[in-house]
Parts: structure tokens; sequence; C-alpha cells
């Protein structure tokens, strides 16, 4: 199997929804497609802007006022409910990974990251990118992985190795608002969802499947598939909600 990193942002556009391109391993037969949503229970969410000093964000752009504001914490359309940036995996029995052989790349501009999330195989190695003038801290919060915190002046880059399964938050301390998510997996077909909360997940086997699925701020979330031997599947559709006082999430 030949891995394919598409484009930037990993994203293609079908049928006027956003679908995130899946890894696509070499399994005969292979020729099943699983889609589905993720949606938010309850009332939509406001997205307010960050709050961003003037001061902080000097050297960010060269048009102050062009500099995107948008909190990415938790982004919900607001006519399916659709929620973006969430990551869907599956485990495909005997399927193997081809790890990339260049880096995966991680971009700083503008001051913020992006992607914002991005979905990357255990052993692959992430190149934190800095596209701005100004420098930034590369400050990442592991637990398996080795953690870095690295200066990277503006125009460089630095490398690192991801070699266990977990999802490790990016942010940079020079500038506070700026924070990633890199979902190191270990699964072998997996998805990111698009700004109306749909994903694709291309060349699976005929089987039943359990879909894990993270949000940065939602959590987690499980869902059954079957693909059948012609390779359709029933589009899959899971809510999630944020928690209420006292604990309890909303589903």
């Amino acid at each position: 199997m030949k891995f394919i990193q598409p484009l930037s942002l990993g994203l293609v556009i079908a049928a006027g929804a956003a679908f995130a391109t899946a890894n696509q391993p070499t399994v005969a037969p292979a020729n099943g497609t699983v889609t589905g949503t993720i949606v938010f229970e309850g009332d939509v969410p406001e997205t307010k802007p960050l709050a961003i000093g003037e001061e902080q964000s000097k050297g960010c752009c060269a048009d102050p006022a062009a500099m995107d504001m948008t909190d990415m914490t938790l982004l919900v359309d607001a006519k399916s409910k659709g929620i973006a940036n969430v990551v869907i995996t599956l485990e495909v029995k005997d399927a193997k990974v081809e790890i990339p052989k260049e880096p995966m790349q991680l971009d700083q501009k503008g001051c913020r990251f992006s992607p914002h999330v991005m979905i990357v195989p255990v052993g692959a190695t992430v190149e934190y990118l800095n596209s701005d003038e100004v420098s930034h801290n590369i400050h990442t919060y592991a637990v398996k992985n080795s953690p870095l915190n690295k200066t990277v002046a503006g125009g460089a880059s630095t490398k690192q190795e991801l070699k266990k399964d977990e999802v490790v938050k990016v942010t940079c301390d020079l500038h506070p608002w700026m924070a990633s998510h890199v979902y190191v997996t270990d699964a072998t077909h997996w998805a990111l969802t698009g700004t109306d909360g749909a994903f694709k997940i291309e060349g699976v086997p005929a089987g039943k499947y359990k879909l894990t699925i993270w949000h940065e701020k939602l959590g987690k979330a499980k869902a059954d598939v079957v693909v059948a031997e012609d390779g359709s599947s029933k589009a899959v559709t899971v809510k999630m909600g944020e928690e209420k006082k006292g604990g309890r999430r909303r589903r």
C-alpha cells in the first residue's frame, strides 16, 4: 500500500460535502466504503472569536485586521449541526499501513496552526513548519511520546518521530491562543470530518467494524458499521454533546 497525504488539509469535496480522505491499505477485497456524519446534540453553540491582544499578535500578519480569530475547538454547522474536526478510525485485521517516507507537515501561518487536527500513523515523522516571520515555540503535550519544547525561528522547522499511539496537543508558548492536535493512531483506516460533520472511509473489506470517534472538546464515542459483500454500508450518524452540569455528557 502506498500512503498518500491528500493536500495540506486532507479534504476533498464530494456532493457539496467536505470529506476527509482516509488511508487505504491494500486488503483484498477492499472495495467497501463507510460514510457518516457526526452531529451536535442540543442547541448549536455560538462560536466566539478568540481573545487576542494587539500587542501579542504583532508580526503575525501584515494586515492585523486579516488575522483569523476563529476559535477552532468546537465548530458546528448551523444548518446540519455537523461537527468539524472529528477523528474516526477503524481497524481491519491483517491490513498493513505503510509509514510515509516524507514527514507529514503541521504548519504555523498567521500565528495559527494548520491543520487544526491532523491524523498520523504510529511511526510517522511530523515536521513542524513556521511559515511566519515571527518565531514560534513548539510545545507538545505527550504521555507516551517524547515531549518537545523548542523555539522555531521564522521560516525554519523542526521534526519529531511519533512512535506511540495517543493524542498529542501542540501549542505555542509565545502565542497562547495557538493550539493543534496530532492524533497518532495504530488503526488501519481513518478519516477527519469536514465542515458539515461528514466523513468517508474507503478501501474497507466486507465485515463488521467498530468505529472509534474522538473530538478534542466533546470526548469519545463508538459506533458499529457493517460493510456488505458488494462494498455498500448504511451511513452512520453519531450524536455528540457537551457535558451537562454534574458531569454527565449529553448523548
